[in-house]
């Protein structure tokens, strides 16, 4: 499974902006845990981990896990 990571953003001159931060591969079992794990690590490579201001997934349980993990 893929993983797609897109961050949006506002640069210094106030536009909006967004990128993609990656296209991960789960490689292990479809679960919200390892998915977050994969996120997690992401955010701690691009060194963003303390400027996430908003988090949003696809699935309800997944954004519960996904914010648990980054908090």
């Amino acid at each position: 499974m893929i993983l797609s990571v897109v961050a949006y953003f506002i640069n210094k001159d106030g536009k909006r902006r967004y990128i993609v931060l990656g296209l991960c591969e789960v490689v292990s079992e479809h679960t919200s845990k390892n998915m977050a794990a994969v996120l997690v690590a992401l955010f701690r490579d691009y060194r963003i981990t303390g400027n996430i201001r908003f988090f949003i997934a696809d699935n309800a349980e997944l954004n519960n896990t996904y914010i648990n993990a980054v908090l």
